[in-house]
């Protein structure tokens, strides 16, 4: 926890805290994120290239960058390269990081970047500091909207009987880490997580030793999570996953069945094959892949944004639900989701959750996890 120049600004750059990241050429991942324009960008493009700017009226009406066939990567994307560079906009010079505003300021990192897996590049915490003060007063005026809504949304916690501290949540979970390996303390989490009195994650058995039809239960609604998380309205929106050939491969869920498509850098796409999402078996992590899974799963304990999505799912039931229940729900059903997305790259490309197919799984997962709807705002 740092302050940004004001006691009435704190700040947490923890996830960043020795970490690097460096732009790999090969990747282009960032290019496939359409970035909206600040208001003092709108101008350059606009005398420039007028036929590139599109006006997107989703989440918010804003000016972006147009997609080449409207779907696939930046249309200043070049032969591999950003041919506006010198004059791109924010949102391009700001990736990996996400600005979180709750109560406080909290900067991300975007973990389906591959540069940030890498021990060289630029120091993290260093250009997220230096982010940060070059943002400052727009942080200043976003955080007193943040707070605003966190006091009404505990205020509503508080009438509906449902107030937990946030920090209790995160050290219960915490201290079940080791247990998260296992898919079926996740399923004993879901299960309990459903259930209206308040849980806690003490009272679960640590072991439990599924028979055919719970392991087949805990099977389907892995599938299940894992191809709602995959679903879309259009291409646009489709989860992505960029190989470690720099290739792009986007999945397309829909009625229960699955596509694998590859999409170039002029965004056509094609269909390589069809996947039967009930063949793939839910892999649980193995060797280092279980440090990775934990240490991932620890990061998302720790993020604001993922506390203000328990938050806006509280928001959504109506109050009705307990927090605690929410929270470890939306925690155990993340960590399936992340666990079934990576089985499936491995029953695709062959392998196991070690340490390698449990990072695949991770750079497949994390953009859309922070994607997520969220109680605070993303600057």
């Amino acid at each position: 926890m740092s302050a940004l120049s004001s006691k009435e600004l704190p700040v947490d750059l923890s996830e960043l805290e020795g970490r690097k990241f460096v732009c790999l050429d090969e990747c282009q991942l960032c290019c496939l994120c359409q970035p909206e324009l600040l208001e003092k960008e709108v101008p350059y493009f606009k005398r420039n290239f007028p036929d590139r700017l599109v006006v997107r009226r989703s989440p918010h009406k804003h000016t972006a960058l147009a997609l080449k066939n409207g779907h696939g990567p930046c249309s200043f994307l070049d032969g591999g390269r950003c041919s506006v560079y010198p004059n791109r906009p924010h949102y391009c010079r700001q990736f990996p990081f996400h600005v979180h505003l709750s109560e406080r300021v909290q900067v991300e990192l975007d973990l389906s970047c591959r540069g940030v897996w890498l021990d060289h590049g630029e120091d993290a915490q260093a250009f997220g500091t230096q982010l940060l003060a070059d943002n400052s007063a727009a942080l200043r005026r976003g955080i007193e909207d943040s707070r605003e809504v966190y006091r009404v949304f505990k205020a509503n916690c508080s009438e509906a009987g449902i107030a937990i501290e946030p920090g209790k949540l995160r050290r219960e979970f915490e201290s079940k880490l080791p247990l998260m390996t296992d898919p079926a303390f996740l399923g004993s989490i879901l299960d309990r997580s459903m259930e209206e009195d308040e849980m806690t994650l003490a009272e679960l058995p640590e072991s439990r030793i599924l028979d055919a039809k719970a392991a087949e239960e805990l099977q389907l609604a892995a599938m299940e999570t894992g191809l709602e998380s995959l679903a879309a309205e259009d291409t646009f929106s489709t989860p992505v996953y960029c190989d470690p050939h720099g290739t792009w491969k986007i999945f397309v869920s829909q009625d229960s069945e699955l596509d694998l498509y590859e999409m170039d850098r002029e965004g056509k796409i094609s269909r390589l094959r069809g996947i039967v999402p009930k063949r793939v078996p839910l892999l649980a992590p193995e060797g280092e892949g279980k440090k990775l899974f934990t240490d991932y799963l620890a990061t998302l304990n720790r993020r604001d944004s993922f506390l203000g999505y328990a938050y806006y799912l509280i928001d959504d039931y109506g109050y009705d639900d307990s927090l605690s229940n929410v929270y470890y729900g939306a925690m155990a059903t993340s960590a399936l989701d992340l666990l079934w997305r990576s089985s499936l790259l491995a029953h695709i490309w062959g392998g196991r959750l070690d340490q390698e197919g449990m990072r695949e799984g991770i750079i497949f997962y994390d953009m859309d996890r922070l994607d997520a709807p969220t109680i605070g705002a993303f600057m």
